[in-house]
């Protein structure tokens, strides 16, 4: 509770500040704020605090926190080179990131499906801003339209699902609702019905297949680091907050929800994969990629066995790393040149070899090949969708992975490819260059090293 709570007045904080025109203050104050919010986060390891029966504090909660406070971190210091050159906003848009980040934490330890609701809409309005953040730019305009619209429908199907659930039930509390869940013989209509709509809202949130439709344009049309902070944090909570209703009230239960969510699964690894490698420019290609890695990160979830919650945070920290970085080098070239295709990557390994690395690393990474972060990531979803007879998913999802090498190699090959005219070099600033070093190291250290993260979030 005390990391919810120093993170709200940071991000007040953060708005003063930029009220009293101290920009310089931001990034020092809002990282200090955020390290000291890691701490206090660190220091509820395994406590189990229940407040009111509404938020359980447990180390699930505190590792998928943990993540994303890190995550964050590493894209406000790629936000301090971002932003040099903008005088207005900047403090409203790390304010809203943090608020964000509040929401995310709530979903990611509700015990109730009121606060679920609550943490969901708290990082959903933060966002709509956020995507929006360029005012004159139409792109971005339409990209926080769209997910408004989108969200604002995804989230009816999330409070009729609720309804429904606290009609059948008599409590929003999930133990309650998995008592009552496992107690039944021949569960009513009425409470599938719920369970389907909470997770048709979950699915769009995380950008499932078939209800991915808003994720390719917002992603696109919002800014480029708020795209990066989409695909990781929030995808992140997603997923998370997915994962702790469905082992906590449905893991012993058979339902219509099953085959749902199956396909939805399969679905999303395939239409993901093969769309983006149609796309011609890097950032819809990495749009549809996140499409595709929400897929394999339904595959625990579907599982629901002893090993999901451990290798659900391991994908994520491994997926995170990496998209920050690969985020980071699109940034820095975008505003080398404004346009986007794939083909703006060539000869950038003749003039900005850091930045030429990262890429390498980044990109193999995400697309699985050892010995990266990624490549365990993966391994290690398969394998715990494997030990609940998944096979067919995993069967499918390693041939998506097989279509995933081409696409995440294709700025590689253009990065090395000398015609023409090389890049000239990109001039970055010490925290840019300091966040591609960080990401290179950790996406090497934890493919090495695995099981450093392997077992968290432990019991």
């Amino acid at each position: 509770m005390s990391t919810l709570v120093l993170l709200s007045l940071l991000g007040f904080l953060v708005l003063f500040l930029g009220a009293f025109h101290q920009k310089k203050l931001l990034l020092p104050v809002a990282i200090l704020g955020l390290v000291a919010a890691f701490i206090t986060n660190a220091l509820d390891w395994g406590t189990n605090h229940l407040w009111y029966n509404m938020m359980l504090y447990d180390n699930y909660a505190v590792s998928f926190t943990g993540l994303m406070i890190v995550t964050l971190i590493l894209i406000l210091l790629i936000a301090s080179y971002h932003f040099r050159n903008e005088d207005s906003h900047v403090a409203d848009i790390y304010a809203l990131m943090i608020f964000v980040l509040v929401g995310a934490l709530v979903m990611t330890s509700y015990s109730s499906l009121v606060m679920l609701f609550v943490g969901i809409e708290i990082l959903s309005i933060a966002l709509y801003i956020l995507a929006g953040s360029r005012r004159l730019n139409l792109a971005s305009n339409e990209a926080s339209l769209k997910y408004f619209l989108m969200g604002a429908f995804a989230s009816g199907f999330l409070l009729f699902g609720i309804t429904l659930m606290y009609g059948v039930t008599g409590s929003f509390d999930l133990a309650a609702i998995s008592d009552y869940a496992n107690g039944t013989d021949n569960l009513p209509l009425i409470f599938n019905t719920g369970v389907v709509l909470i997770l048709i809202g979950f699915a769009f949130k995380i950008g499932a297949v078939p209800f991915h439709f808003w994720t390719p344009d917002v992603y696109q049309g919002a800014p480029t680091l708020i795209t990066a902070f989409m695909a990781t944090v929030v995808k992140t909570a997603g997923i998370a907050a997915f994962y702790r209703l469905f082992d906590t009230c449905f893991s012993g239960i058979d339902g219509v929800w099953y085959n749902i969510l199956w396909v939805i699964a399969v679905a999303t690894i395939l239409l993901g994969n093969i769309s983006a490698v149609m796309q011609s420019e890097a950032k819809r290609m990495l749009a549809w990629s996140s499409v595709a890695h929400a897929g394999y990160l339904l595959l625990p979830v579907l599982a629901l066995n002893e090993l999901s919650s451990s290798s659900i945070f391991y994908y994520t920290a491994a997926y995170s790393v990496a998209s920050v970085t690969a985020f980071g080098v699109l940034i820095a070239i975008s505003q080398f040149n404004n346009e986007m295709p794939v083909d703006n990557y060539k000869g950038l390994a003749k003039n900005n070899p850091m930045m030429t690395l990262a890429l390498v690393v980044s990109m193999f990474s995400l697309a699985g090949i050892p010995p990266l972060a990624g490549f365990f990531g993966k391994y290690f979803v398969f394998l715990t969708a494997m030990e609940s007879n998944l096979n067919i998913a995993v069967i499918i999802a390693i041939a998506g992975s097989l279509i995933g090498i081409y696409y995440y190699f294709r700025p590689v090959i253009f990065a090395f490819n000398n015609d023409g005219q090389p890049m000239e070099r990109i001039q970055t600033s010490w925290t840019f260059n300091f966040v591609l070093a960080l990401g290179v190291f950790l996406t090497l250290l934890l493919g090495i090293f695995p099981d450093l993260l392997a077992n968290l979030p432990g019991n």
